[in-house]
């Protein structure tokens, strides 16, 4: 056991940011080069100039520095189990912005124009050559910990449910490096799951002295509040490394944070974690985005305005009363999906007004005309709503837009809803658009509030992307 590498908690931190930096970094400059090789070296399709190579290469100088920041902004750094497609999200999330930064840039710089289509192969093959080599990196650990090499010893507290799904956990993510080793309970004695109980929670220093445990997880119960206390203050006082399984359910609805205070472990309802730099990145995002997608759906925008004219009479842009951030009005525009005079049927009609104020969403409006039908289907009726985003009254991602009367449905919640502006796209859309149930779209805007990163708005985007091509849009 002695003649087993080992690290601390905090230098193995250290060292897996550091390699993960040093492996970002190699492969995105790997990218750059072979973006390069291939548009005018290769020439996959012929070059008709041959550029200087220096300005490909120097402006990494710059850039490089920049999406490893982008990377850390977007949760690539931090020690968390996830799945392939969601580090994929990520990876792809964080190599977009950092493509906007690079073009907003050449847009700038006028000394040097950049080939579009290697700036098209730097993105492609960066997350490519990211998640191939996250993806090597992660086997080789997993090769390292199935020789015993830096495998934690974990000393498990309560033999319960909490301490059995640790365990089995721990089992079958070999991954992670940390191998369960016994069980304390207040049993005493026993075996559960295979794993030996041996002792009681009070015993935790003598156990960890038995089985050389380099660290132990608490997983008591809710109820078991004093001894997990008691062997939380045991651990400290010894200077044993010690983590404490929260009540999960507590912490995921409320996006609590866990805090010591002494030796009182504290859940905080976090505010919007919004704010300062993170303000700034979610405004850079949404002007340049905004901007960006105007120019490429430009000739769609004029289409479509056709259409509505041919169609239908009546003004081709809608405009709809909706509350924005700290509750102050704002008119979002989107092109018109339903006939002149649709307002005045609602009220006319205590029916069909019953069914919308449910939901305030009707799957089979009668109002809605032959183009309306298609562009809510195709989401193309929001498009107008970019200009709100340039104009400050939206986000490109965020909570849903809602008009005053549906305040009432968030209740307690109707400030929090206030205190973010209101989204282009947001998880409801991407998640669970096509069901007209208000309360999972409550839950889905106070989740997106208590728990926005940048990295989130990136994965919303992107899974926005496949909702509007493939048609699936609101109705």
């Amino acid at each position: 056991m002695c003649g087993r590498v080992m690290l601390t908690e905090s230098r193995r931190r250290q060292l897996r940011v550091l390699l993960g930096i040093v492996l970002d970094a190699s492969m995105i400059a790997t990218a750059f080069v072979l973006a390069y090789l291939l548009r005018f070296y290769w020439q996959i399709i012929p070059a008709f100039d041959e550029p200087p190579v220096a300005p490909y290469f120097v402006i990494l100088t710059p850039l490089l520095p920049a999406w490893l920041l982008i990377f850390a902004a977007c949760g690539l750094y931090r020690e968390q189990i996830q799945s392939f497609f969601d580090e994929a999200l990520k990876v792809t999330s964080a190599v977009s912005v950092g493509m906007m930064a690079l073009l907003a840039g050449s847009f700038f710089y006028r000394d040097f124009s950049y080939s579009r289509l290697w700036m098209l192969l730097v993105w492609a093959i960066s997350a490519a050559l990211v998640l191939a080599g996250r993806g090597t990196l992660r086997f080789a650990l997993r090769v390292v910990h199935a020789r015993g090499i830096d495998v934690r010893r974990v000393l498990i507290v309560g033999a319960g449910a909490e301490g059995v799904a640790l365990l089995q956990t721990l089992r079958a993510q070999p991954g992670l490096g940390q191998q369960a080793v016994a069980f304390l309970d207040e049993r005493g004695q026993g075996e559960v799951e295979g794993l030996l109980i041996a002792g009681v929670p009070g015993d935790v220093l003598r156990a960890v002295r038995r089985f050389g445990a380099h660290r132990v997880i608490i997983a008591q119960p809710p109820e078991s509040r004093d001894e997990t206390m008691r062997v939380a203050a045991l651990c400290q006082e010894a200077g044993v490394p010690f983590a404490v399984v929260p009540d999960l359910y507590t912490l995921a609805v409320t996006g609590a944070a866990v805090e010591v205070v002494g030796r009182v472990p504290l859940l905080t309802l976090q505010a919007s974690p919004l704010g300062g730099w993170g303000q700034r990145m979610k405004d850079a995002v949404d002007i340049l985005g905004a901007l960006i997608g105007l120019m490429l759906v430009a000739p769609v925008l004029a289409v479509v305005a056709i259409a509505i004219l041919i169609d239908s009479p009546g003004p081709v842009i809608y405009r709809h009363r909706r509350i924005g951030k700290g509750g102050v009005p704002f008119d979002a525009w989107k092109f018109r999906t339903m006939v002149p005079g649709a307002d005045a049927q609602l009220v006319e009609n205590e029916r069909l007004r019953r069914r919308f104020e449910r939901a305030y969403k009707l799957p089979d409006d009668p109002r809605v005309t032959r183009v309306g039908r298609w562009l809510r289907q195709s989401s193309v009726d929001e498009f107008p709503q970019l200009l709100n985003v340039l104009k400050g009254d939206m986000s490109l991602v965020g909570p849903r837009p809602i008009v005053e009367e549906e305040l009432a449905k968030y209740g307690p919640w109707e400030r929090r809803l206030l205190c973010m502006k209101p989204g282009l796209t947001g998880l409801w859309q991407v998640a669970r658009h096509h069901e007209p149930d208000y309360a999972q779209r409550v839950r889905l805007d106070m989740y997106y509030i208590d728990h926005w990163s940048l990295g989130l708005d990136l994965q919303i985007l992107l899974r926005t992307l496949p909702s509007v091509i493939a048609g699936r849009g609101a109705y």
